[in-house]
């Protein structure tokens, strides 16, 4: 299961971006629903990245290397900056779109190496 998890990730990163370039359109368009596809935009990543590290948790004597670990922390961030845009604490929909972005980054110098 980890191993199909890791082929989609850059999937899921590309229809994410594609996703926001959508309703960055839609916020160019002035539909009020931009910022709920944004949202919506970024959940099938936060459900993939979940399932990997839900599943690496369950097998405890599993060792996260170093770019698991650096995956991980931009994971809790985007996380949790998506929680408080959604609770209309405030919204940074730039700072997702560079820690997903660092993220990718991450993901492919994680595959040359």
């Amino acid at each position: 299961m980890l191993q199909s998890l890791k082929k989609t990730e850059t999937t899921i990163i590309y229809f994410t971006a594609a996703a926001i370039i959508l309703s960055g359109f839609l916020r160019l368009l002035n539909f009020k629903c931009s910022g709920l596809v944004f949202n919506f935009s970024l959940f099938p990543y936060i459900v993939v990245r979940g399932l990997y590290y839900l599943k690496i948790w369950r097998k405890r004597n599993k060792n996260l290397t170093a770019i698991d670990k650096n995956r991980l922390y931009v994971y809790i961030g985007i996380f949790i900056t998506i929680l408080l845009s959604v609770i209309d604490f405030f919204s940074a929909d730039f700072f997702v779109i560079f820690l997903i972005m660092i993220d990718f980054l991450l993901l492919k110098s994680e595959k040359k190496s």
